[in-house]
């Protein structure tokens, strides 16, 4: 088995741009712990493992980070 290779945040976003990449493989690519949190994001809401649920876990993620800075958490 091939081992995945993560990229920071700067670089997903270029290869998303420039097309290389959906939003599977941005989450896929992110990091070990997301991969597994949106395994689980999809198993909780009974959705299915793509590109449309893909995004909405970003947008997910994106929500949750704005509200630890609004609290000061990050």
């Amino acid at each position: 088995m091939a081992a995945i290779k993560y990229y920071p945040e700067e670089v997903l976003v270029e290869k998303m741009q420039s097309g290389e990449y959906g939003w599977l493989e941005y989450v896929n690519h992110h990091s070990a712990e997301w991969q597994e949190e949106y395994e689980d994001y999809c198993l909780n809401h009974g959705l299915c493992i793509c590109e449309e649920t893909a995004e909405q876990f970003v947008h997910y993620k994106d929500r949750q980070l704005e509200q630890a800075i609004e609290n000061g958490d990050a």
